[in-house]
């Protein structure tokens, strides 16, 4: 893999899991874990990121 690419793909990860944290924030605030998981999952896709959350 290219290290330039595999470089973009960590950065991608690392801020899925911020961006993560943040919402599970949310969750206290009325939003439903239902749509957290629509809204990282959209997330994830337009980053690019490959992480995977159990």
């Amino acid at each position: 893999m290219n290290a330039g690419k595999k470089e973009t793909q960590t950065n991608a990860n690392i801020d899925l899991c911020g961006v993560r944290n943040l919402l599970q924030l949310l969750s206290g605030h009325g939003f439903s874990e239902q749509e957290l998981k629509r809204i990282i999952a959209r997330i994830a896709k337009n980053t690019g990121a490959d992480i995977v959350f159990c």
